[in-house]
């Protein structure tokens, strides 16, 4: 975990940095790429050390990728022009980076170290709200499609389509997220807009349903927009009007209520008419996500946060007074 941390530390060295180089820089650490176009979904290839692979999927339907050292493409893939060729989400695994296009359309592999398509499947109609993997015992098995109406469960090897289940209260329930923490466990996330949560665990051999809960959240109005998953399965949304954290772990067994946890409380300081952000990391789809997390406080301003046996806690602060300070000691002589 210390070594995530400092990972951390370094990349956001490097995202506030990376608007200007020197001047005897230019063209040696810095590059551009023209034949993408805008970056809607990226990652780094990790377990490509040498190459430093960058996947990446942009609004004008391309998927591509890029040597992050040079910009040079490895190989890239451009779709239909138009709502048909649309990149709903990009999901990256090992050597599998599945897609979904088309408003739910299509579910597609590439392998991405040549680019090759491993597969290509059609989906049942309706409006594509979220996907993710689902694993089992450190291994990832499955996707999990989750539309306006319905879920389905895809095996990675192949696409083919293992089950699909209905989703409860679909005209009425905004889902938005699907989640696994590595258990063989599939969690769907919905929202009543400013009324509750709606949180259901599907069986993942057959698709039937478990548990099913109700959570009051009147705060609520989109979990895309709000919350995220961190460490053992606890749900991790923040709340602008009332200046809060709230949390519920997902794995319980009751219809507990949200524990807040205001900021101040934390010493910490929203910007004036800025929408806090909240940013979390799940490396391993097989695994649960990271106790640590992100919260973005300020247009150039984030705080390293640590969920630990329910106690929220800062371990460091990125913000403006740092960054000049580090700036200015790390100036070129």
């Amino acid at each position: 975990m210390a070594k995530f941390t400092v990972w951390l530390t370094r990349f956001f060295h490097l995202f506030y940095f990376t608007s200007a180089v020197f001047e005897d820089q230019v063209g040696k650490f810095d590059w551009r790429q023209q034949y993408v176009g805008k970056v809607r979904f990226a990652y780094f290839d990790a377990q490509s050390q040498a190459s430093k692979k960058l996947l990446v999927a942009t609004e004008m339907n391309i998927i591509a990728s890029l040597n992050s050292r040079t910009g040079d493409l490895f190989w890239r893939h451009v779709d239909k022009v138009g709502p048909e060729g649309h990149i709903d989400t990009l999901l990256v695994h090992g050597q599998d980076a599945v897609v979904v296009v088309g408003n739910g359309r299509l579910l597609r592999s590439w392998e991405s170290n040549v680019g090759g398509l491993n597969w290509e499947v059609v989906l049942d109609t309706g409006s594509f709200q979220a996907a993710g993997f689902i694993g089992m015992q450190d291994t990832v098995k499955y996707i999990a499609v989750v539309k306006k109406t319905a879920l389905s469960l895809h095996y990675l090897s192949n696409g083919h389509q293992k089950w699909v289940e209905n989703l409860p209260d679909g005209d009425t329930v905004q889902y938005q997220a699907v989640y696994s923490g590595g258990n063989g466990e599939v969690y769907v996330l919905g929202v009543v807009p400013q009324s509750h949560l709606s949180i259901i665990e599907y069986n993942i051999e057959d698709g039937e349903i478990m548990k099913q809960r109700s959570v009051e959240a009147p705060w609520l109005s989109s979990l895309q927009a709000s919350c995220v998953v961190v460490g053992a399965g606890i749900l991790t949304c923040v709340d602008p009007s009332t200046l809060s954290l709230y949390t519920l772990p997902l794995l319980s067994e009751e219809s507990a209520e949200m524990n807040q946890v205001p900021l101040q409380s934390l010493d910490l300081e929203v910007a004036p008419g800025f929408q806090p952000v909240l940013m979390s990391t799940q490396p391993n789809p097989a695994r649960p996500p990271l106790s640590q997390f992100f919260l973005r406080l300020g247009p150039d301003h984030h705080v390293l946060l640590e969920l630990s046996n329910e106690i929220i806690k800062p371990l460091r602060d990125f913000q403006p007074a740092f960054l000049v300070s580090f700036a200015t000691t790390g100036r070129k002589r």
